[in-house]
């Protein structure tokens, strides 16, 4: 009876093969000479790339792991390789069991095809089972100490230990014990032929290895249940020809030291051959390494029963490749070749869309849960929302004990006090200290308290933005214009908001939030954003009128204003917050206030702004650099108040005005609580309360519309939220915290947008086994409402920090203002297609929608539009109408709805108006997003 080779022995007693697809490892190693222990011209094989999701190559020069990025092949080494696996190099369901005897089926094969003469086997046997030498300078698959060790080694021992798996031959190994003369094989110890590594899936196996001889790190990385795909290449001189041969074994064998990780190997890739002009193995390792990382093509290869299905796949990897012609070509002259790759995708993804959809019989699938559907009946919605966050209301609270969400339970306490603060000091100017930084500490407590109790998305962070700022300013001099008391009015205003909140969850009116687009939000965050900077400049300008800039103060003091810029009213600092008691006059004889109020504005803004860029930063480690980035603007603030605290018997600075105790701001003015009827001095007109029905709508439209936005940005499905959101119980508990507020005489609030992003954010938990370049996938966010609750309560323990809060100079606020107002512009489309007006057509981003599907003129003239429509509310907003701008603002939707389809293609508006751009993100990268960008509002 003849006897089998090895080749045949392992596929005559096949194991069931298993044909589901698993993630790949794929490492290329190449056979390499060089020299160890004064030996030269050893012989190994030397890890060169390896892949997970992308190709990660060795630096040679440096000897060390390049960034992982997407592999570039070459067209001939593609057709190369292709031509190699039509010739029959291609092996499914091949049975292994230990190391030698899948390298001694991978000759049989390759002697069966006639590409291996028979006098050469033990030449490239030898070659075969050589050592394998990983990037982490580990080795593997070697038994002894040094390499001087194996150089006295008899060839025939080493033959004689895989004798018996191949059969009687002749041994080609050379008496002196080299390959060709010069390279050495590598020693087998017996025992690891008597005892052969089962094949094993699962990752217990590796918890029993030597890990001081693995890449443990590296495996953290690797998904579950991932297999290996090992591709050996290098030239051997005495071959005439290239021999190649591809294995997919029947399951995936554990053979010990092959890879870098320990891994089932289920692909094994030999190209060995003598050295071609125009033939190179390392591409051609590259190519098929490539492919394998290819998930297309990786599911193909699992399941394919014959060789041709992998040419199949092969040729549908080769439709989906984009090939470059040769040339010297700038960078930036390149077509945007990852918009071109997400193109393809885009078509590949709607035509397995509509192939999924005709299988299914036509049949569409279920949409989910819409929070913003409409039942039809009287408060359906609220009820809806209820159901959903009642059985969750205890696990809100226990999911909190986190320690991620203790941390971010810090970075959202300072998030929520700067501009609470910020803004505080700013009312109290524009209201004539009737509200200032102690009552706006005490809305955004009191308020975030409730919300977070009450709310149906914890996740929201309420407070007082740029919008309600203009809001409360338009009415106080309303107020003023009128004759009108303020507190009172405020009071029936609070309580028609909560009328009006009520009548619109009862009529389920959050779905409308639907028709506000982006083409609405970017004119309103614009708008907020232009004023914030017109704010700063105006007040530095006011400074320097007040406190000119002179050779001789002296001679300037008879030439000054007899009132602060800070405090209408008030004859003196002290009354503004200054603890030097001089007057006026006195304290405008000290040189270069102005000069220092401007510096550290200008300071404050440089600083916090420098420190939200070093988020994207490559210096520092990833953690760090968000860190600074999160606090940047608590830090800007400290800074800069503790040079104007060392700095305060030289320079006067204005502080911000908030008392020392637990008070209002002015209480000559007012109290806590206020009479809705008045006072008895001044009972408040019937009249005037059923008046504060026209403010309180247009209070309503700012507060829901901007409360329902920011639910929108954090409920949307690539957040992967688990609880739900509830749209009208949050309408319904801001209309009741607006009836508390009124009645304690505190400014209005709603959801924060940039404040409630930034909260999502610091409790999203990401992926940490990713592969080399991929971005951390977003695995959950930790919904719960203690984080919340905390930072609020701490908010409100802030009130008796009035002592401290004295201390911070106005002109640090300016520069936080600066600060909002420049930073939210980098996520406005708006101003980017301003940008494009005076920016030549050869430089316009071609990688943006706007621009690549929408003429130059028509992306003009709807940048235009829009600036109309910002310069219109800006009118309003300077007009003794100010009060309007909400209504005149609501009036964009019917606009954007109406009348623009008139003037732009459906196309055109879908590009110029669509939620979010179509980003292609580089795998290279780790920038983080920022949060005004992923807001594209102000706070």
């Amino acid at each position: 009876m003849a006897k089998l080779s090895a080749y045949d022995e392992l596929t005559a007693h096949k194991m069931p093969a298993d044909l589901t697809p698993h993630e790949l490892f794929v490492e290329l190693d190449e056979l390499v000479t060089h020299q160890h222990d004064n030996v030269k011209d050893l012989m190994e094989w030397k890890e060169k790339a390896r892949w997970i999701k992308f190709e990660e190559d060795v630096l040679d020069a440096s000897d060390r792991w390049g960034r992982p990025h997407v592999a570039s092949l070459s067209f001939h080494s593609l057709i190369e390789l292709r031509r190699l696996l039509e010739n029959g190099a291609v092996h499914v369901d091949v049975d292994a069991h230990n190391y030698i005897s899948l390298m001694q089926a991978v000759i049989d094969r390759l002697t069966v095809k006639q590409d291996l003469p028979p006098d050469l086997q033990e030449y490239v046997m030898e070659a075969l089972i050589l050592r394998h030498s990983h990037q982490d300078g580990k080795p593997r698959f070697t038994r002894s100490k040094s390499y001087s060790n194996l150089m006295g080694l008899d060839s025939m021992t080493r033959y004689t230990k895989y004798q018996h798996i191949r059969g009687p031959g002749k041994s080609a190994v050379h008496k002196n014990g080299h390959l060709d003369g010069q390279h050495t094989a590598v020693n087998i110890s017996p025992d690891d032929l008597d005892n052969p590594l089962i094949a094993r899936s699962s990752r217990s196996y590796a918890a029993n290895l030597d890990k001081e001889r693995y890449n443990m790190e590296l495996l953290k990385k690797i998904p579950q249940d991932a297999e290996v795909a090992s591709v050996l290449v290098g030239t051997l001189d005495k071959l005439q020809k290239p021999c190649t041969v591809l294995f997919r074994l029947s399951q995936g064998l554990m053979l010990d030291h092959v890879a870098e990780v320990p891994l089932p190997i289920r692909f094994l890739f030999v190209c060995v051959g003598p050295p071609l002009q125009n033939f190179d193995y390392l591409e051609i390792g590259r190519s098929l390494s490539t492919l394998l990382s290819n998930q297309k093509f990786r599911e193909a290869a699992y399941k394919a029963k014959i060789h041709t299905d992998m040419l199949t796949a092969m040729n549908a990897f080769l439709d989906e490749s984009i090939v470059l012609p040769p040339g010297d070509f700038d960078r930036k002259t390149l077509l945007p070749i990852m918009h071109m790759a997400q193109k393809k995708m885009n078509e590949r993804k709607a035509k397995a869309a509509a192939e999924s959809q005709a299988t299914s019989g036509g049949d569409e699938p279920t949409p989910p849960d819409d929070s913003l559907s409409r039942t039809g009946r009287p408060f359906g919605g609220l009820i809806k929302d209820v159901c959903r966050k009642f059985p969750q209301y205890i696990s809100d609270f226990k999911d909190g004990i986190n320690t991620q969400v203790l941390a971010a339970f810090i970075f959202i306490y300072f998030a929520c006090l700067s501009p609470a603060i910020t803004f505080g000091g700013l009312l109290a100017e524009k209201t004539d200290n009737y509200m200032g930084a102690s009552e706006m500490l005490m809305a955004t407590g009191i308020s975030g308290i409730m919300f977070s109790l009450l709310g149906g998305q914890p996740l929201l962070i309420a407070g007082f933005t740029g919008p309600n700022m203009v809001f409360e300013e338009g009415v106080y001099k309303f107020s003023k214009q009128l004759d009108i008391d303020l507190m009172p009015w405020r009071l029936w205003i609070g309580i028609w908001i909560f009328v009006i909140g009520v009548i619109l969850v009862a009529t389920e009116a959050s779905f409308l939030v639907k028709y506000v687009s982006r083409f609405t939000q970017e004119i309103f965050a614009f708008l907020i954003s232009m004023i914030f900077i017109y704010e700063v400049f105006k007040k530095l300008i006011k400074v320097f009128k007040t406190y000119p800039l002179c050779k001789d103060y002296v001679d300037c003091v008879s030439h000054l204003p007899d009132y602060t810029i800070f405090t209408a009213g008030t004859d003196n600092l002290t009354a503004a917050g200054n603890s030097t008691g001089e007057t006026t006059s006195e304290a405008a004889t000290k040189p270069n206030t102005a000069l220092f109020t401007m510096s550290i504005t200008l300071f404050t803004f440089t600083l916090a702004y420098l420190l939200k860029g070093l988020r994207n930063k490559k210096v520092l480690g990833r953690t760090i650099r968000r860190a600074l980035g999160d606090f940047g603007v608590p830090f800007a603030i400290l800074v800069m108040c503790l040079i104007d605290f060392f700095v305060r018997d030289k320079v006067d600075t204005q502080k911000l005005n908030v008392p020392a105790d637990f008070s209002v701001t002015d209480p000559d003015k007012r109290g806590w609580l206020i009479n809705p009827l008045g006072t008895e001095a001044k009972p408040f007109p019937v009249g005037h309360m059923f008046s504060a029905i026209i403010p309180a709508l247009l209070a309503s439209i700012l507060i829901y519309m901007e409360s329902l936005i920011a639910g929108v940005i954090v409920d949307k499905k690539e957040n992967k939220l688990r609880k739900g959101s509830g749209f009208h119980l949050d309408m319904l508990v801001l209309g009741f915290i607006a009836l508390i507020n009124g009645f304690l005489g505190v400014p209005f609030v709603c959801a924060a947008t940039v404040r409630s992003v930034a909260h999502t954010s610091a409790l999203t938990i990401m992926s940490t086994n990713h592969a080399p370049g991929e971005r951390p996938k977003l695995e959950r966010i930790i919904e719960q409402r203690l984080s919340n609750l905390l930072v609020h309560l701490l908010i409100m323990a802030s009130l008796f920090l009035g002592a401290v809060l004295q201390y911070i100079p106005t002109a640090v606020l300016f520069g936080v203002f600066l600060y909002m107002g420049v930073a939210s512009l980098s996520g406005i489309q708006l101003w980017q297609r301003m940008i494009l007006l005076i920016t030549p057509t050869k430089h316009h981003p071609v990688d943006v929608g706007y621009v690549r599907y929408v003429r130059v003129r028509k992306m003009h003239v709807f940048t235009l539009i829009q600036i109309i429509c910002v310069g219109i509310l800006w009118g309003v907003k300077l007009s003794p109408g100010a009060m309007a701008f909400p209504f005149v603002l609501i009036l964009l939707v019917p606009l954007r709805l109406f009348l623009l389809k008139h003037i732009f293609s459906t196309q055109e508006l879908s590009e110029l108006d669509k939620d979010d751009d179509c980003k292609v993100l580089i795998a290279a990268e780790e920038d983080d997003l920022d949060f005004y960008g992923t807001a594209h509002m102000p706070d």
